[in-house]
């Protein structure tokens, strides 16, 4: 086999490219795979409101792509930006139980509940599970829950 050094030229050539090409991908992808989240706080019990004032908005920055709310709390804890305290259910994950020292009592049929989305609406997955987007707020909001117990969802529906 004759190998020319034009030929040999032009495939060094070519895999320097391919290797700028992939390490330039890398570094976006780098940037790309990372969200900023705000965690906004409202200690006031029962507040019914979504928007400001806040007792606490804290941004946290370049928290990874696919994480979920409790990895970017435990971000901004580390950040010195926030505390709170859960108990992790084996099969729920974390049940957020104190937020800035703020805890919510359960023999007062308190919680903290977590808004988020477009709407600002109760999420339906809890700390271990919501994945925030990117630049979303997620609000904790310190509630009660009914003295009566949730209506049946199938109750609306009439079977004849």
């Amino acid at each position: 086999a004759v190998v020319s050094t034009q030929s040999t030229g032009y495939y060094i050539t070519n895999n320097l490219r391919m290797y700028r090409s992939l390490t330039l991908l890398l570094v976006l992808t780098a940037f790309v795979a990372a969200k900023d989240v705000w965690i906004l706080v409202i200690d006031e019990l029962n507040a019914g409101r979504t928007g400001p004032p806040y007792d606490d908005k804290i941004l946290v920055g370049n928290v990874p792509a696919d994480a979920v709310l409790f990895d970017v709390m435990v971000q901004a804890e580390n950040n010195d930006d926030f505390l709170f305290g859960y108990t992790m259910h084996p099969k729920w994950g974390a049940y957020i139980t104190t937020i800035n020292g703020l805890e919510a009592d359960s023999s007062q049929k308190q919680y903290w509940q977590i808004l988020g989305g477009p709407y600002m609406k109760p999420t339906l997955l809890g700390a271990s599970s919501y994945v925030p987007s990117e630049g979303e707020k997620v609000l904790f909001r310190l509630v009660t829950w009914d003295a009566e117990p949730c209506p049946d969802p199938t109750e609306d529906y009439n079977e004849e």
